[in-house]
């Protein structure tokens, strides 16, 4: 069965219904948690004038900072309780979604955040969420999911299915001011999404074709919106591909690209859009072997040339090699050679990318050799 428990508002203008949503639900005060980049861009005067003009009074928390610290929604809770606030609106990126999330979970959960990075850790049902993205990626407003980094930099996945958001608000004209380069990152972790989730081992017919349509409306729309940003069709299509992609990580979850993703991420600072679009390409060639034909769908997508005689390896070098030029000449992402990572730690690296949670959902098993050979092609 597909389920989607968030209560989801999608258009051009739509940001124009939070303050009905916020009075209609009996909320009376509002902790917009946002970054500060946010702040300077303006959204998040839009934001407070639209909760303003309902009648609802708000206080700003712009602490949010990229690959998000546990100190944010540690310190956010008490922020929230001190000014008597009874509804978390998170406005931005994954980070300020999955902080949102976190700083609401405290309220009815006993804290540090860190302490549900365990994968059964039992949590109360928290409401008073809603999430306004600002970026095609993350799908952070409708999945089931966080993030949070500790003082180490290690980030860590929460399951959060009693967190998650009571209504989204997509609107496409909040996302026309993102640069080409975080616009590329951003679509490319959408694309991920669906990808992984197509290649999962617990993957069906169902998910399959919301995938699917995911990574079409991804090759289809993305380059538009790279080259034009203030195109709002391709701002609306890259929106609702991100939203749909994040639905499927609750349904299909991801693979070991997001361990790669994670893990570069956190050893190298590495923003995760860009991580998971430096990993995919490799995730893509090393589970041809499992599932060839799937691999050779994707590859055929983003425009590689098949014969139909192919052996798995060769479906995994094609479709790798498509995606990378795709990635780098279409979209034209930097490469990931540009971080200059200490290989020394290589093997360090490759032991967390296959200890990390998401190898559980691999159709084919990754040893720390398979991990290391892939850190060495990627960041060739």
């Amino acid at each position: 069965m597909l389920e989607q428990k968030v209560n989801l508002i999608f258009g051009p203008g739509k940001l124009s219904e939070l303050g009905g949503i916020v009075r209609e639900k009996g909320y009376r005060k509002a902790m917009v948690v946002c970054d500060s980049g946010i702040v300077a861009a303006g959204i998040t005067d839009k934001v407070c004038k639209v909760l303003a003009d309902a009648g609802v009074e708000y206080i700003v928390y712009d602490k949010v900072n990229p690959e998000p610290s546990h100190n944010v929604p540690d310190q956010g809770i008490v922020v929230f309780q001190e000014n008597g606030c009874d509804v978390a609106v998170g406005v931005g990126g994954g980070s300020s979604m999955d902080c949102a999330k976190s700083i609401n979970l405290l309220r009815y959960n006993e804290g540090p955040i860190l302490r549900f990075a365990g994968p059964n850790v039992p949590m109360n049902l928290s409401p008073g969420v809603i999430l306004i993205p600002t970026t095609s990626g993350t799908g952070s407003e409708v999945s089931d999911g966080l993030v949070m980094s500790s003082d180490d930099h290690m980030k860590h996945g929460c399951l959060a299915v009693n967190a998650m958001a009571e209504y989204a608000i997509v609107d496409p004209e909040l996302m026309v001011t993102m640069p080409p380069e975080l616009t590329a990152a951003t679509g490319l972790d959408a694309f991920s999404h669906a990808c992984e989730g197509y290649t999962t081992n617990i993957a069906s017919v169902a998910t399959d074709h919301i995938e699917e349509a995911v990574m079409r409306t991804v090759v289809e729309w993305l380059p538009v919106a790279v080259r034009d940003g203030s195109n709002v069709e391709a701002r609306a299509h890259m929106a609702i591909a991100s939203t749909l992609g994040g639905w499927m990580l609750v349904q299909a979850h991801t693979n070991a690209g997001h361990s790669v993703a994670h893990l570069i991420g956190s050893y190298y600072g590495i923003p995760h859009g860009e991580a998971c679009a430096y990993a995919t390409p490799w995730l893509l060639e090393f589970n041809a072997p499992a599932l060839p034909e799937k691999v050779r769908w994707v590859g055929e997508l983003v425009g590689g040339k098949f014969t139909g005689r192919e052996t798995p390896e060769e479906i995994g070098a094609i479709t790798r090699d498509a995606f990378i030029r795709f990635r780098d000449e279409v979209l034209q992402l930097p490469p990931a050679s540009r971080y200059n990572p200490d290989k020394s730690i290589f093997p360090t690296v490759a032991q967390g990318i296959v200890d990390e949670m998401f190898q559980m959902f691999q159709p084919r098993p990754m040893s720390v050799q398979d991990a290391m050979d892939i850190l060495e092609k990627l960041f060739a």
